[in-house]
């Protein structure tokens, strides 16, 4: 490998808070380099917000006539075509990567496409995806890696190849009946969402109630809510073990305050909190400190607290 290309600045991670910091120093006239494996612009425009309300909002019609009468309107038989939905997403989608790489342009900062890792303090190397590698160097370096969905540690659950976010805004047929592990915010939009567009849902939930940051009267009211659309809810119970292949048969084997039982299903879905993605890109070889979680340790000014070396 050549020798390390200097940059002013290099941003690992293309997410909202890196993108904003590549921009703003690259049209402040500094060499700027952002390094990025996949999603261009980060989480928020492919994977999360931005795709997710997208697919809300598919669903909201079809709320709307499905209960159309309720307004005057006869549309019978209604149904829904997810290949539409996925075909509208993914469409606004590319709409916002092109609108990042215009950005990208405009500022002057360098996007490198490719998987990146530390090689020693302030270094990093880039296995590029379309071939070959760089090394760069910065004396100020920005980890802005985001987080991945948590796969809980339940025999049967990995093997079953669970959704999570990302392959249930992807899914081009509708659930029969989908059972969701875990009760925040993900979880819930999402079950709303495939309940809107027809599908059985069944939320199971380990703590004592929905949405565990919120007040008790809040978490009551969605549960409320959404009951009333026909989701199920199971609280307070303990799952067990994962039997079957989503997307096929699935079952949940879940222990209750009355005893176990199994929930059949066709598919399930994973919204069980987020992992950082810290492993694997040579944080130790920069001397950067995690806590017991993986996330990097920062101070009040989120810089990253540096392992003695």
């Amino acid at each position: 490998m050549h020798q390390p290309d200097p940059f002013d600045v290099l941003v690992l991670g293309s997410g909202t808070g890196g993108k904003l910091i590549a921009w703003t120093m690259a049209q402040a006239g500094r060499r700027t380099a952002v390094i990025e494996h996949r999603w261009i612009g980060g989480s928020c425009p492919n994977i999360a917000c931005m795709p997710s309300k997208n697919e809300i909002s598919s669903a909201r019609v079809a709320h709307l006539v499905r209960h159309g009468a309720e307004f005057g309107w006869t549309i019978n038989p209604p149904a829904i075509d997810m290949t539409v939905v996925l075909q509208r997403k993914r469409a606004m989608v590319e709409a916002q990567v092109a609108a990042h790489l215009r950005n990208y342009k405009a500022s002057g900062a360098d996007l490198i496409m490719g998987c990146g890792r530390f090689v020693a303090p302030k270094t990093i190397a880039v296995s590029l995806n379309d071939g070959g590698a760089r090394k760069l160097t910065s004396d100020h370096v920005f980890v802005n890696v985001g987080t991945r969905a948590a796969i809980p540690n339940i025999p049967g659950l990995e093997a079953a190849r669970p959704l999570t976010n990302i392959e249930a805004l992807e899914l081009d047929y509708l659930p029969p009946h989908l059972m969701v592990l875990g009760g925040g915010y993900v979880g819930l939009e999402l079950a709303q969402a495939y309940r809107r567009f027809g599908s059985r849902v069944t939320v199971i939930e380990h703590g004592p109630q929905l949405m565990a940051r919120e007040d008790r009267d809040v978490s009551d009211e969605i549960q409320r809510i959404l009951s009333n659309e026909g989701v199920e809810f199971l609280i307070g119970v303990e799952v067990i073990e994962v039997r079957g292949r989503s997307g096929k048969e699935v079952s949940v084997v879940v222990r209750t305050k009355s005893g176990e039982r199994a929930i059949e299903g066709s598919d399930i879905l994973v919204a069980a909190g987020r992992v950082p993605n810290t492993a694997g890109i040579g944080l130790e070889e920069a001397g950067v400190e995690l806590d017991d979680r993986g996330y990097v340790r920062v101070n009040e000014r989120l810089t990253a607290f540096l392992a003695s070396r």
